[in-house]
């Protein structure tokens, strides 16, 4: 199998200005991308998949390019390095794939009806627009789309919409944030929202297949997570929204696109006055995973693949430390050891399981890593025990200092190990040097 060439060492985006055309009825869409940045070769590599590449340009000047579809790629020769400015035009189909750009089908009265949503972790933004697809390749966004857009129709995206013209719906810039968090969508939906304490405007989105009332509930835990993280990290929320939005067909449980959360509908939809506490629970830790992964993963992203625990690992734990704080009654604590415990010990006895950081070789095993009883669950469990060796105070204190160091960028394991391992004086520091060493995050069977 073919070895993983990061093809950030050739080019480093700064800035990406992505202007896409879709049309619903034809299954298709156009694209015109424009990424700014840094070239450390004269010939640069960009990563692509399902895309017609027509033309492509550098600092206004068409160039020369090479696909090799069997490697995600083309290859752009600049002819020189430094700063300079790639222009691509191309299009592609919409497929029912559930990555990338895709339909996501529903029946209002027996009316066949459609929303288009995105789908980019891990590998996938790549079928939207040519970029370097990487997590360490982090840039900010300027995002224009236009659609066969209907009257009543929403769009929604990471940031807020700043205009409309001749049809084409233009968005505020990103944060510097990884391609893989990029997400968009539009339909017929309908909507909850409400502010909140530190002014984060949270909303919930659904299609009108369902009844009003079942926003209310999502609607309440996500802002009262938000609220309990901003101050658990003390660290703010750095995006103006959080938008949740429910897509009837979506292959995960949920995703944590920075500002638009994208959940399958039984993860974030139900009726408060008719729905069990066991599965009330199971909404509000999804919800409270996602929104933890704001900061952990989003905010500060892991450099590599192999770094993964890094996002899931942290979101599986804050999930419930989120809820017991703001639904102390759920004595949620007791799901995770009924549960997530249980399948991590399980899953870990078996033969050749994969270690909580796992170092990936080459393409094929980046999906292969989410491990939902080793990367979720056992590291899960590890933190657990982080915390209480630690306590709350040293461990907020650590986490502020991470979020400071490496905010809109991304970090190692060994970052957030040290920023932890900075904040306290115990007499268990064995203890943490095995936690935090290689040892027990990349041995199976501990």
């Amino acid at each position: 199998m073919t070895a993983i060439t990061h093809f950030y060492e050739t080019f480093q985006p700064e800035h990406y200005d992505i202007y896409l055309d879709i049309n619903r009825k034809q299954k298709q869409f156009s694209g015109k991308t424009t990424i700014t940045g840094k070239a450390e070769s004269e010939r640069i590599s960009l990563h692509q998949k399902f895309l017609n590449i027509e033309r492509v340009e550098v600092d206004g000047n068409p160039v020369n390019f090479t696909k090799d579809d069997a490697n995600d790629a083309f290859y752009v020769e600049a002819g020189t390095t430094g700063a300079i400015k790639v222009t691509i035009s191309y299009s592609a189909k919409l497929t029912d794939s559930m990555m990338g750009i895709y339909p996501s089908y529903y029946e209002v009265d027996g009316e066949k009806k459609q929303i288009i949503g995105t789908q980019f972790e891990t590998t996938f933004a790549r079928q939207a627009f040519p970029s370097v697809d990487e997590p360490e390749a982090k840039a900010t966004f300027d995002l224009a789309i236009k659609f066969d857009e209907q009257a009543g129709e929403t769009i929604l995206a990471n940031m807020p919409e700043i205009k409309e013209e001749a049809g084409v719906h233009y968005f505020d810039t990103t944060v510097r944030m990884s391609t893989y968090l990029i997400a968009f969508a539009f339909g017929d939906l309908q909507s909850k929202t409400t502010t909140t304490k530190s002014g984060v405007k949270v909303g919930v989105f659904a299609t009108k297949a369902h009844k009003a009332n079942e926003l209310d509930f999502a609607l309440d835990i996500a802002k009262r997570s938000i609220e309990f993280y901003e101050d658990f990290y003390q660290t703010p929320y750095p995006l103006p929204h959080s938008w949740q939005l429910a897509l009837p067909d979506f292959s995960a449980g949920a995703m944590e696109n920075w500002g638009l959360v994208t959940y399958r509908e039984a993860y974030l939809l139900l009726d408060p006055d008719n729905t069990a506490l066991e599965t009330k629970q199971v909404v509000a830790t999804v919800i409270a995973h996602e929104l933890a992964h704001q900061w952990f993963g989003d905010l500060v992203t892991m450099k590599w693949w192999d770094d993964l625990w890094l996002n899931e690992s942290f979101a599986n734990m804050m999930e419930y430390v989120s809820i017991d704080a703001i639904e102390p009654d759920w004595h949620i604590w007791e799901l995770f050891q009924t549960s997530d415990a249980p399948m991590a010990l399980q899953r870990d006895a078996t033969d050749g399981v994969q270690p909580v950081h796992v170092e990936v070789s080459n393409p094929a095993e980046i999906d292969a890593l989410f491990d939902p009883a080793i990367v979720y669950a056992k590291g899960a469990r590890m933190l657990v025990m982080v915390r209480a060796l630690l306590g709350d105070d040293n461990l907020r204190a650590g986490l502020k200092n991470y979020f400071a160091a490496h905010k809109f960028d991304n970090a190692k394991g060994s970052d957030l190990w040290a920023a932890l391992g900075g904040c306290f004086r115990i007499r268990c520091w064995k203890h943490y040097e095995f936690m935090a060493g290689t040892t027990w995050v990349s041995s199976c069977g501990s």
